[in-house]
């Protein structure tokens, strides 16, 4: 397998699904391997049943190759596995660091941002635009009334309970 740096979180999934993929047909082999071994001991002492003892002998020790050919696949299964473990793990871990570092920046960002805004919002000064509210009320009666029917069939419509 090669390996490459992923150059964002999605593309680093990919890279571990199909790093996963890659294992467990790996691993499917073995295990594959492991049962046609099997099989075949099967089929070696199936064979010895009723035949002489001297080819019962001979059938006992290919049942007994095989058997040891099916350890010998299994044990590579556990270990492509354990690798495939520890790989998906770093990949993980790597995943970790980037999303942590992306909230740290956007978390950064977000601090900024909330700054800002509470500068701006200290800079403004609320009785002087009530006041500025309150005159044009007084020269627009008309267009203040519509405004305010407006602004309340709007808050009714977005705070009333939906289905």
């Amino acid at each position: 397998m090669t390996e490459k740096t992923a150059d964002s979180v999605d593309e680093a999934i990919e890279q571990v699904a199909d790093q996963a993929e890659e294992g467990l047909e790996e691993v499917k082999e073995s295990l594959a391997k492991a049962h046609r071994s099997m099989e075949s001991a099967k089929v070696a002492l199936h064979g010895a049943a009723g035949k002489a003892r001297e080819t019962a002998v001979v059938a006992a020790e290919k049942a007994r190759s095989s058997l040891d050919d099916a350890r010998k696949a299994l044990g590579e299964a556990r270990e492509k596995m354990g690798g495939l473990a520890a790989r998906t793990r770093a990949q993980a871990e790597v995943l970790y660091a980037k999303a942590k570092d992306q909230y740290e920046i956007l978390a950064e960002r977000a601090r900024e941002l909330y700054g800002k805004v509470r500068d701006r919002v200290a800079e403004v000064d609320f009785k002087e635009k009530g006041d500025q509210v309150l005159d044009y009320i007084r020269k627009n009666p008309g267009k203040s009334v519509l405004i305010a029917l407006a602004a309340g069939f709007l808050i009714g419509y977005v705070a009333r309970p939906r289905e």
